[in-house]
């Protein structure tokens, strides 16, 4: 029935919307939102109905990462939709249809494309020197974007996912992304941390896929609260999944080339998926 309504409607959206006599277009739902479903790997979309009108239903549009244009994936009565994007990230929009007048003009646009933030660098413990030389990385939730932090200042406690340790005194040997709250767990990495702050929970996992393409599958919830990226000079981990202490997943890709056990830093780039709780990172 679906199929037979949404082909109906292809042909009533084609078209230019005519006013019938003494009655309006079909104005646009309003407030479309997007959260996650069915364990991080459906997408769940809200919204308001129009300002005017009763609506006959819905129509949902979706272009992928892919694509270069919408396409109609499905319809509805409901004021909300669930969505099985097959692992594919994208952008979603909802118009509005009243069988006699036609579709509504498309709701606010809302998007699961990760966040690309490129050259990250992150500095060993020993070596931090705010403002360049941070060693604590955070996801901000709002822009997607990732920022480098000093692990030494307080105020900076609620934004970090993770810091840069060899868990030893210098800046050689083992190198690893460590969850911030296991910083008192090291008697020298905490010995440089002169106060006590309830630093996030962040657990990792390997990725594994060696290149940074689109086949990616959906990212697991990870269950290692440190992982080493640099055992011996030998690059331990190239694509690491983040799952953050407040709920949200990323990616990151080391550059082999880009640790640096002289000058003590390493160079990524993060991928961040700003739905809460969605675990689809493909990107291009």
């Amino acid at each position: 029935m679906k199929r037979l309504i949404l082909a109906s409607l292809l042909l009533l959206s084609g078209c230019v919307v005519e006013e019938y006599p003494g009655v309006e277009t079909v104005p646009p739902p309003r407030n479309l939102k997007i959260a996650s479903a069915n364990n991080g790997l459906y997408v769940k979309l809200t919204w308001e109905a129009p300002d005017s009108g009763i609506p006959d239903g819905y129509i949902i549009y979706f272009k992928s990462i892919f694509d270069s244009t919408f396409r109609p994936i499905d319809t509805t009565a409901a004021l909300y939709d669930i969505i099985n994007p097959g692992d594919t990230t994208g952008y979603y929009y909802v118009r509005a249809y009243i069988f006699e007048i036609g579709v509504s003009d498309s709701s606010n646009v809302v998007s699961t494309v990760p966040v690309l933030t490129r050259d990250i660098e992150l500095y060993e413990l020993d070596l931090e020197q705010p403002p360049l030389f941070n060693s604590g990385f955070g996801f901000d939730t709002l822009s997607g974007a990732g920022y480098t932090y000093p692990m030494r200042e307080h105020t900076f406690c609620p934004r970090i996912d993770f810091y840069l340790t060899n868990l030893d005194t210098g800046w050689t040997g083992t190198y690893y992304f460590m969850s911030p709250h296991r910083i008192y767990r090291f008697p020298h990495d905490s010995s440089l941390i002169n106060f006590r702050c309830e630093f996030k929970s962040t657990k990792f996992d390997r990725v594994q896929y060696p290149m940074r393409d689109h086949i990616l599958p959906p990212l697991e919830e990870g269950g290692l609260f440190g992982i080493p990226i640099m055992v011996n000079n030998f690059v331990e981990a190239l694509l690491i999944e983040v799952c953050t202490g407040d709920g949200y997943y990323g990616l990151i890709y080391i550059d082999p080339t880009a640790i640096d056990t002289v000058n003590g830093k390493v160079r990524f780039d993060a991928y961040f998926q700003k739905v809460r709780g969605l675990r689809l990172i493909r990107h291009r």
